[in-house]
């Protein structure tokens, strides 16, 4: 089965249901504004393929290019990037997936972007004709000032939407019969933990990993999925995309920014399209119990997996998904918490349907690298409770890495896994390749492994993720996992959910315990209690001083294309000092990090606006300028209506959620090329939303997060809160 390859099925399909839709793609409202049948969609790839491989004198729209020429891919979401990658495959060219980059962040997009272009050696990029942001790219690039190190990439840019669909190619090109070992395409992990690097995945890895997914899974040509998830990452691409390629299923797709601004949206089209297999990170789960607005006719008793990964697990998010989520049929047992990573395709195993948590002893955890269980008469705060992922079916080892020797049931070691599914190892990086995907054990030194990077531990045949080995903290000779850490400061109201970062950095000749941390644009506290109080909560629950901490603003903490927390670059800005604090707090281990603190360590509470159907100008500009004074933490006299939201410095999530917010309280839809012009005030914003559409979607309560606010008095410690295994799926 695994040396059925991803053309084979879509050769397959194409012949046995070249009627049925295998995509679509939805707007805001749910609407469907594209879609393609199986037939539609082997002749646009086949098409495209085609005129990749045409040269420039034989048809005036050929690419010239060659089998293995590393060509980036550069495209909102849409199906014009599916039909673009998979054509590649056809070419056998090889796809090179990257994040759009944004105008408004550039200098920090270009750092990713120019990464996997110097790194990849692709010539050619290509796009769609409504990417409007490559234009401006291209526009003001000679107005840019990039360093040395990340100069603008010179790409030849293909607007592939513009080539005509289904017109003729030479016929003269054929198309060739990819190899199992033949490179398929680049995927550049988030560099979470390190620069981001170039993942080698063949055919044969490709289709070994969709086989064990779609066994595992139960997936056959009758499931349906519903996703929001980025295109360019391996869990969207690989599980949400290729996956009903190759099982011969439909699926139904929206924007991640759809989501962002309405987490409704997805369970509504969940119920409409009979959903069977999802997949999301833990966040989603949580945010879409939190957000979700009763409706009559929900029904998601279709759903048979949905697939918890790419984050650290919190069991408490799955039990409120499931009581929120039961009353309108979804069952008992279909959330799965799931590990994999891109240097294994992306998947390496998946919980049963009956979770199995168990609570350890967390100071045996930390201090002696074993699971030993708690007891009644264990204190709470040294119980940590754990969820695991499943037993995996391919070969998956915990190993001592000093004595390269598999650990027995309930240490802790490094995950090694070793299958088909492991790919060819990172492009162009011949060392690190030799060094993390040829580990052999000890005693079996003809099996070569991946060195994930993880930390494991197996009980019961079940695999339990600890943490990340490079992310591990070590502190006078203790283990601190700073999934732990992040998850008591965030057990704090006024910090923003997912958004902080723990990690040990060297004061004074001495390894110490720092933290970073956004706080709620809402919450007025002051932060030198804050800091206080999260000091205290962090050394109680685990028995480390917090020597070093920062509050940002909103928005600010350093992340990965895939939103995670870079903790790597969040500990170069805590010594660079390089990122604008609200607040920094040194113990005396090293006052040389003080800084004199900002002024604004109070904040005021955001007002309530009652739902208005017709409001005079003067109000609606008033409630502008408050929103968007909020969105970008700034005082809301520093927002006027000859501002423009450029200069605020509004990125395009500030955007998008902005867009919510309008639809949310006025019903009408804020248009794009409005909001993203550079010359946008807040007066023409406000003079477009007067002839702007109904919003698509009006649902309540999408616009921002409602929950409470620190008032004047000090902060209280958080509650308990149940910490579980880490998922990584990049």
């Amino acid at each position: 089965m695994a040396d059925v390859t991803l053309l084979d099925r879509l050769n397959q399909w194409a012949l046995e249901q070249p009627e049925k839709t295998i995509y679509s793609f939805a707007d805001d409202s749910g609407s469907v504004v594209a879609s393609l049948s199986y037939k539609d969609f082997d002749e646009e790839t086949a098409n495209l393929a085609r005129l990749m491989l045409a040269s420039p004198s034989s048809h005036a729209k050929g690419m010239g290019l060659k089998k293995n020429d590393k060509l980036v891919l550069v495209y909102p979401p849409g199906l014009d990037f599916i039909v673009a990658f998979v054509a590649c495959l056809r070419a056998g060219v090889v796809a090179v997936p990257v994040y759009p980059p944004d105008p408004r962040k550039l200098k920090k997009d270009i750092v990713m972007f120019t990464t996997v272009w110097s790194n990849s050696g692709a010539k050619t990029a290509l796009t769609c004709a409504n990417y409007n942001h490559v234009k401006k790219i291209l526009d003001i690039k000679q107005k840019m000032t990039f360093s040395e190190s990340y100069p603008w990439p010179e790409l030849k840019w293909i607007e592939t939407d513009r080539l005509g669909k289904n017109k003729a190619a030479p016929n003269t090109v054929n198309l060739p019969v990819p190899d199992l070992n033949d490179l398929a395409f680049l995927q550049y992990t988030s560099g979470s933990t390190s620069d981001p690097k170039g993942v080698m995945v063949s055919h044969g890895n490709l289709s070994h990993n969709l086989s064990i997914i779609s066994e595992a899974l139960n997936a056959r040509n009758n499931s349906v999925v519903v996703s929001w998830l980025p295109q360019y990452h391996d869990m969207g691409l690989i599980g949400a995309y290729l996956g009903i390629l190759y099982t011969g299923g439909s699926g139904v797709y929206i924007s991640p920014f759809s989501f962002i601004k309405n987490p409704n949206l997805w369970i509504q089209l969940i119920s409409k399209y009979k959903a069977t297999h999802l997949q999301a990170p833990n966040f989603a789960y949580a945010l879409c119990a939190r957000k979700f607005v009763p409706s009559p006719n929900l029904d998601l008793s279709s759903v048979c997996h949905m697939i918890n990964g790419a984050e650290p697990i919190d069991g408490a998010a799955i039990d409120n998904f499931y009581a929120t989520f039961k009353p309108y049929g979804l069952r008992q047992g279909v959330v799965r918490p799931t590990y994999g990573l891109a240097e294994h395709t992306v998947y390496v195993c998946d919980s049963a349907p009956e979770l199995t948590r168990i609570k350890v002893i967390k100071s045996v955890l930390e201090t002696e690298d074993k699971f030993e269980f708690a007891t009644s008469s264990t204190p709470a705060q040294d119980i940590k409770e754990m969820v695991g992922c499943g037993s995996p079916e391919v070969d998956v080892r915990v190993v001592n890495v000093d004595l390269r020797v598999a650990q027995p049931e309930g240490l802790v070691g490094e995950i090694w896994v070793s299958s088909k599914s492991t790919t060819q190892g990172y492009y162009n990086m011949p060392d690190l390749t030799k060094e993390m995907f040829h580990a052999t054990l000890a005693n079996a030194p003809d099996v070569e492994y991946v060195r994930t990077g993880d930390l494991g531990v197996f009980y019961k045949e079940q695999l339990f993720i600890c943490g990340r080995l490079k992310d591990l903290i070590i502190i006078r000779g203790r283990n601190h996992y700073p999934q732990d850490i992040e998850k008591t400061i965030e057990g704090f109201d006024a910090i923003r959910p997912g958004c902080s970062a723990a990690f040990s950095a060297l004061l004074s000749d001495d390894e110490v315990l720092c933290a970073m941390a956004e706080v709620r644009p809402e919450a007025t506290v002051s932060l030198d209690q804050l800091a206080t109080s999260i000091r205290q909560a962090v050394a109680s629950e685990h028995g480390v001083t917090l020597e070093g901490f920062v509050f940002l603003n909103a928005r600010a903490i350093p992340k990965t294309t895939s939103g995670k927390i870079s903790r790597k670059r969040c500990k170069v800005a805590f010594l660079t000092k390089s990122l604008p604090e609200l607040h920094r707090s040194i113990t005396q281990v090293d006052q040389s990090l003080e800084n004199d603190q900002p002024n604004n360590s109070q904040r005021p509470l955001k007002r309530d606006f009652p739902p208005l159907k017709s409001v005079p100008s003067a109000e609606v500009l008033g409630f502008l300028r408050h929103e968007i004074a909020h969105l970008v933490n700034v005082r809301e006299d520093e927002v006027l209506n000859t501002t423009t939201l450029q200069g605020l410095g509004m990125d395009s999530m500030g955007l998008t959620q902005l867009q919510g917010i309008i639809a949310n309280q006025y019903g009408v839809h804020a248009p794009e090329e409005i909001l993203y012009a550079e010359q946008t005030t807040i007066q023409g914003l406000y003079d477009a939303l007067k002839s702007a559409p109904l919003s698509p979607s009006q649902s309540p309560n999408i616009g921002g997060d409602n929950q409470t606010s620190f008032l004047e008095d000090p902060p209280t410690p958080p509650r308990p809160r149940m910490c579980c295994g880490c998922i990584r799926i990049r």
